[in-house]
């Protein structure tokens, strides 16, 4: 089962091509959010990812400058699948 931290992990290797470093993780394992909903359902919301990162784990899908509502701060979206739906982190204003 891919973990909060493998999450980290892999986000560590879109932000420094270095798999599992821990000081370029883009956020800590609390943060991720679990959900059952698949990538499809992303891809329907924000359009096609616009980045793909190969890790040991699992493609990275990220989708950068979204907003989640009108006037609030952009951020990135990471979306990676497991078997039971996906773990997720949106760096923007909520």
């Amino acid at each position: 089962m891919t973990t909060e931290k493998d999450f980290c992990d892999a986000t560590a290797q879109w932000n420094s091509n270095v798999y599992g470093k821990e000081i370029a993780w883009v956020c800590e394992p609390e943060d991720v959010v679990r959900t059952r909903a698949p990538v499809a359902d992303f891809e329907t919301t924000f359009g096609a990812p616009r980045e793909v990162v190969k890790t040991i784990v699992g493609d990275l899908h990220v989708w950068q400058n979204v907003q989640a509502r009108y006037g609030a701060r952009r951020g990135e979206v990471f979306v990676l699948a497991c078997v039971d739906g996906c773990l997720s982190y949106f760096d923007g204003e909520v």
